[in-house]
């Protein structure tokens, strides 16, 4: 009798596997096209020689880790002391390669760079977007907390539980609108809805004038007159929401909020695919990622034993999700070229590099934990 539950269950869950990988094909593809498309559309400008993030104006290196910038030719227009560098991430599930490579992303900047920077773990914000309980938040959030700093992260790293955003998405929201969120949204959101796992209209609006607040705190309450904000690329409205409010700022507001040279730039990560057909890799669906909560049978099978169609993917995770240098990382996009025994090699090297990530993650468990809703307000 067991047994026959057991096949039932199994069925079940290969159906959900394939309505969610219908449902990702039939909707978009977030391929190379997609990218181009968003690239032309908003104007932005693949990363070129001259273009320099801080004191790094290695163009192979940039052009490796960022797909395309906006405004950053402006960034270095200020002094260091007036740069800020931003970034922040949901905790809706154990991280995945694309919250893995811009988690790694800004620990390097901040190190090589010495700019200020903010990493923002958005537990409120993905509360409202997701339809996810907030004692699962809660709890990846303290574990997130641990996990970034114990990569080695210096800067400021924060909630949503937080007096100062809360002021700061006052005054963003004072100039936004109901119009600005609708033609401003995450191209992901259709397809989270015919999934469930998408929030209701207002709340998402509510997470996304967080993020654009998020965004525009260091400048006005540090007086930055300069903000680079470390985003994927379907994620790009955010950057250009942000400058919307600027502009307001300085209609409606002149000088009370921001000085009136304040400007956001963006460098945008390179996609990362996700497995099972999925048009990228994401938290709040567990089949399309590689995630740190993931058994090692189960990375070896994702990684080592992956579909051939999924190879691919694996480059991408060795390109972008990682602290390879530049020269291990060529290698070893030649031994995929070459579909050898040195790229299975370079895929082992890459699960050994993938577990040691998995078992500072592991570290970070708190068996103790218990949701207290009063500790959201501290």
């Amino acid at each position: 009798m067991r047994r026959k539950k057991d096949k039932s269950k199994k069925f079940k869950r290969t159906i959900f596997v394939k309505e969610n990988i219908d449902h990702a094909e039939k909707e978009f593809r977030m391929d190379d096209h997609f990218v181009q498309n968003i690239i032309l559309k908003e104007g932005y400008f693949p990363i070129r020689e001259k273009i320099s993030l801080g004191s790094i104006s290695d163009t192979e290196f940039l052009r490796s880790k960022f797909s395309c910038h906006y405004n950053l030719e402006k960034f270095n227009d200020v002094p260091k002391s007036r740069q800020h560098l931003i970034t922040g991430f949901g905790p809706t599930n154990a991280p995945t390669g694309g919250t893995l490579s811009m988690i790694l992303r800004a620990l390097f900047f901040e190190r090589k760079t010495g700019i200020d920077s903010t990493i923002i773990i958005s537990n409120l914000g993905a509360f409202n977007s997701r339809n996810i309980n907030i004692e699962k938040i809660d709890y990846l959030t303290e574990r997130f907390i641990k996990f970034i700093r114990a990569l080695g992260y210096k800067g400021e790293l924060r909630t949503h539980s937080n007096f100062d955003l809360l002021v700061a998405s006052s005054l963003t929201s004072k100039v936004l609108t109901i119009k600005d969120f609708l033609e401003n949204k995450e191209v992901t959101t259709d397809l989270y809805k015919k999934l469930g796992i998408q929030g209701k209209d207002f709340p998402t609006f509510v997470d996304a004038n967080f993020t654009v607040a998020d965004i525009l705190l260091p400048s006005i309450l540090k007086k930055k007159q300069r903000i680079l904000v470390f985003v994927g690329i379907e994620e790009y409205y955010f950057p250009k929401l942000a400058n919307v409010v600027l502009q307001r700022f300085n209609k409606h507001h002149s000088g009370q909020f921001t000085s009136s040279d304040v400007l956001v730039s963006s460098v945008f990560g390179h996609l990362i695919e996700g497995l099972n057909g999925f048009p990228k890799m994401s938290k709040s669906i567990l089949e399309s990622s590689i995630n740190l909560d993931d058994s090692k049978n189960n990375l070896e099978r994702k990684i080592l034993k992956c579909d051939s169609k999924d190879e691919k993917i694996i480059l991408q995770m060795i390109n972008l999700v990682s602290d390879w240098d530049l020269r291990r990382i060529k290698k070893a996009n030649k031994a995929f070229r070459e579909k050898g025994t040195t790229w299975i090699r370079f895929k082992k090297d890459y699960l050994n590099y993938f577990m040691d990530l998995k078992r500072i993650w592991e570290s970070t468990a708190n068996p103790k934990y218990k949701f207290k809703v009063d500790l959201l307000f501290k």
